[in-house]
């Protein structure tokens, strides 16, 4: 099978788990009210950010080298990156008052993320096997079983609260399915020295960091909306957003998902090989963004008024504003996906870290009479633009081999 056909395949996975997931978003936005489907959809946001944090590193760690991993080990330190991450998250619904007015609803969403850590090893384990039927399957498992209780919840006329809960139900069996994969590929791997739990921790750290910088970039917007601008702006900025995440999966189920392991294999191996990849790949995803771009945008109020109702309609403006950021958030995608060497992931993390300030920076920022959106999307503008461009530069950066096998965080 070409690699064409695999990124068709995964690409296909990828589109059919962002049509669950927006018709997920469609169900809430007309079931619920202004505030509440804001309010969920800030939960959610937050939910997913934690869960980024706790088990996507340890994931990288386990797809550069599943050897030096110890099973318990991995636990603890997938407990203490999570509870390290939850503090963060009571730190800032707290600063902002959101514990004090919908601590419920905040609440009901920690089963659900604790579940993501059997989703991310089912994910994992796909890749390490290149099974390319099971990348592209398995986020849409994850979007059906959401979509499955959202209309339960519906039907029966029960409380949004019980949509978080109902989630993490459903998925507690695929989450048992992808840790049992994960630890049969661990039994296939060749004996090795494991490393500690402090040693797991720190080798996952900057790429927990990065990936959780990955996901901030599309779902701050909507925690800083919360509290900037009130849940009814949050719920239209989560359907504009909602729309852009669907979009993006083009660049991630290929980037993130499809190449990431293969990516892993030639930063130690074929440096030149990955840094073409990486320019390559930044170029062609700008041109697909671009085109995307012009074919959403002049529709842009018409489907958002279609798809989640007449109230949506008013969020046009910043629709048409994230369509002219999509060739730019397609080529940041890309190029910097392939920054997965130890002192690549470090200076990019620190190249995150300034693009989120930008973003929160400016955001905050904003004059209060503009049209609310305006201070986050001049915010996602700068804060993109300044990653896709310190993305081709570190990329350009000529790259040695690397190497001792048993090492988590291999050498540049």
């Amino acid at each position: 099978m070409t690699l064409w056909r695999q990124s068709g395949t995964v690409w296909f996975g990828a589109v059919a788990a962002a049509g669950l997931a927006l018709l997920t978003q469609i169900l809430l936005a007309r079931h619920l009210d202004d505030e509440t489907f804001g309010a969920l959809s800030n939960a959610y946001a937050i939910a997913i950010l934690v869960a980024t944090f706790a088990f996507q590193g340890l994931g990288e760690v386990a797809l550069r080298n599943l050897a030096i991993i110890d099973i318990g080990r991995s636990l603890t330190a997938a407990g203490l990156l999570l509870l390290t991450a939850l503090g963060a998250g009571v730190a800032w619904t707290s600063w902002t008052g959101e514990a004090g007015s919908t601590p419920g609803l905040l609440l009901a969403f920690i089963p659900f993320v604790v579940v993501q850590a059997g989703l991310t090893a089912g994910m994992i384990s796909f890749q390490l096997d290149r099974r390319n039927l099971g990348i592209a399957a398995w986020p849409a498992g994850f979007q059906t079983a959401r979509l499955a209780v959202v209309g339960l919840v519906i039907l029966v006329s029960g409380p949004e609260i019980a949509i978080p809960i109902g989630w993490a139900v459903a998925l507690a069996p695929l989450a048992w399915i992808g840790l049992r994969r994960l630890r049969a590929a661990k039994a296939r791997t060749e004996p090795a020295a494991t490393a500690s739990t402090a040693g797991l921790v720190r080798a996952a750290l900057p790429f927990s960091a990065t990936r959780l910088l990955e996901f901030a970039e599309i779902q701050l917007p909507v925690v800083l909306a919360m509290p900037l601008l009130g849940g009814a702006e949050t719920g239209r900025i989560a359907a504009c957003l909602a729309i852009v995440q669907g979009l993006l999966l083009l660049p991630i189920s290929i980037f993130q998902r499809l190449l990431r392991a293969r990516f892993h294999d030639w930063s130690r191996d074929d440096p030149k090989r990955l840094r073409r990849a990486g320019l390559l790949g930044a170029a062609t995803m700008f041109l697909a963004g671009a085109g995307l771009a012009l074919a959403v945008r002049p529709f842009a109020s018409e489907l958002l008024g279609t798809v989640f109702g007449d109230q949506f309609a008013d969020a046009g403006g910043f629709l048409q504003s994230m369509t002219f950021l999509l060739p730019i958030w397609f080529a940041s995608i890309a190029v910097n996906a392939t920054l997965v060497s130890p002192r690549l992931a470090d200076l990019r993390f620190g190249c995150q870290i300034v693009g989120i300030a930008i973003l929160v920076g400016t955001s905050l920022s904003a004059d209060s009479d503009t049209v609310g959106t305006g201070g986050i999307v001049t915010g996602m503008f700068a804060s993109q633009t300044f990653l896709l461009l310190s993305g081709i530069v570190l990329c350009s950066i000529p790259r040695p081999h690397a190497v001792h096998p048993r090492n988590p965080r291999g050498n540049d």
